[in-house]
């Protein structure tokens, strides 16, 4: 063999050399690649079987069912229970100083047919002068301040799903209350919430209530909030009230500030009915109280 043909041969067997060698690492690195897809698809199949789907939210006409059902289950306890109130009522002046005061500390309980009634063991005489206590402020302060909705006349109000919401890392569903028809000025015995209520989303139970008590007619009532907290294993009942709002009499405004406590549940086992006697007063009170 010559030398430039065995130059030649030398020179093409190590371009064949070269170009298995190319081959070679490229078949290497398809092969680690393809062995590398699995592993990314069982990390996405991962992701996706440790991510729960979101629950299923019930439907409006439920959350309002819920609410009722477990409303009417609480008073129902509530009933059941003796509780006292400490309630302070304020008008506060332009530097932030109370500028009278009214008090009323009272022990309340309810009777067979759901009537509140209220023993007051301390009531000392109201300092109040920018404005004047009504009845129906003592009303609401036992009334829509205390459960918001009157369960038992369920008939006088629409209540309207307002959607899910979040309240101190509480799930809650959020329903508007508003009364069936306009309330009557001339009636002022005739008193409605108007507001929203808070319910739990497990139990339907309410935790925050936030409104205002109307008619008004002439007189003026607060913005007001109450809160309920767990009393018992299973129930929540009112714990607080508060107001602090300004009321727009004619011709001069109220700052007025409400502060309410409730306290000291209890059951109460037998129950209290309010029997008519026709006995002279002097010999029987009207109003006699007798314990089944």
């Amino acid at each position: 063999m010559s030398k430039a043909l065995f130059s030649l041969v030398r020179f093409l067997g190590f371009s064949l050399l070269l170009v298995f060698a190319a081959r070679l690492a490229m078949a290497q690195q398809s092969s680690e690649a393809s062995l590398r897809v699995p592993e990314a698809a069982a990390e996405v199949t991962r992701v996706i079987v440790d991510t729960e789907p979101p629950p299923m939210l019930p439907s409006p006409a439920r959350v309002i069912a819920g609410f009722v059902r477990s409303e009417s289950h609480v008073r129902e306890a509530l009933n059941d229970h003796t509780f006292k109130r400490d309630a302070t009522l304020q008008t506060i002046g332009p530097d932030g100083l109370v500028t009278g005061e009214y008090v009323r500390k009272s022990q309340f309980l309810f009777d067979d047919k759901g009537n509140r009634i209220e023993r007051v063991f301390y009531h000392p005489p109201s300092t109040i002068r920018e404005m004047r206590i009504t009845k129906e402020d003592i009303q609401d302060l036992a009334g829509a301040q205390l459960l918001g909705v009157d369960i038992a006349e369920m008939g006088r109000y629409r209540l309207s799903y307002v959607g899910s919401e979040k309240l101190d890392s509480r799930d809650v569903f959020a329903i508007d209350v508003t009364p069936a028809q306009s309330p009557d000025p001339q009636h002022m015995k005739q008193r409605f919430f108007v507001g929203r209520v808070w319910v739990d989303a497990g139990n339907f139970q309410v935790v925050k209530v936030r409104g205002i008590v109307e008619p008004h007619g002439k007189q003026r009532f607060p913005l007001f909030e109450t809160t309920r907290e767990p009393v018992t294993a299973t129930l929540l009942f009112p714990t607080r009230t508060s107001a602090d709002d300004t009321l727009h009499f004619t011709g001069r405004d109220v700052h007025y500030r409400i502060i309410v406590r409730y306290y000291d549940y209890k059951r109460f086992a037998s129950k209290v009915t309010i029997t008519e006697i026709d006995e002279p007063p002097s010999t029987q009170s009207a109003n006699h109280r007798t314990r089944k």
